[in-house]
């Protein structure tokens, strides 16, 4: 029969790949590679310790079925991350206000679009005077004031 016991040692091996690929792949693969990969280290380290292949394969195979029958979904809502992008570009022209006064000498704070960010401009800019942005240098807005 082919199901010796190094089966067992060829199941730990195909764990072991996987996990490397998943490694290797980033986060691309949903952690699925690392999960079903660790199952097969595991079933075939006790397939290993009690001598029995069958014994091996069946918990490789029931726990990857219950894995992928119920704990995927978990795994995934877990390690999505929700991320707010901010696309650089779209904020020269867009309004604002002024939430911490500046100067031509003294840069102050905006806010744009729900983000607060340093700002510089040409002129003196109080609280609450209205603004649009004319660029950006790093992370400094370069405004001006608008009429209200």
């Amino acid at each position: 029969m082919w199901l010796g016991q190094d089966t067992n040692n060829w199941i730990i091996l195909f764990g072991l790949l996987m996990v490397a690929v998943e490694l290797f792949l980033g986060v691309q693969m949903g952690f699925d590679f690392v999960l079903i990969g660790s199952i097969l280290i595991i079933s075939g380290a006790l397939g290993s310790v009690t001598g029995s292949v069958v014994l091996a394969l069946n918990i490789a195979i029931v726990l990857s079925v219950l894995y992928i029958a119920f704990g995927r979904n978990a795994v995934k809502r877990r390690i999505i991350v929700m991320t707010h992008k901010t696309n650089i570009d779209k904020l020269v022209g867009s309004k604002g206000t002024v939430i911490r006064s500046l100067t031509p000498d003294t840069a102050g704070m905006v806010r744009v679009e729900d983000e607060d960010w340093r700002a510089v401009s040409d002129e003196v800019l109080y609280e609450k005077d209205k603004i649009e942005v004319l660029g950006l240098s790093g992370v400094t807005l370069k405004v001006k004031k608008i009429s209200s």
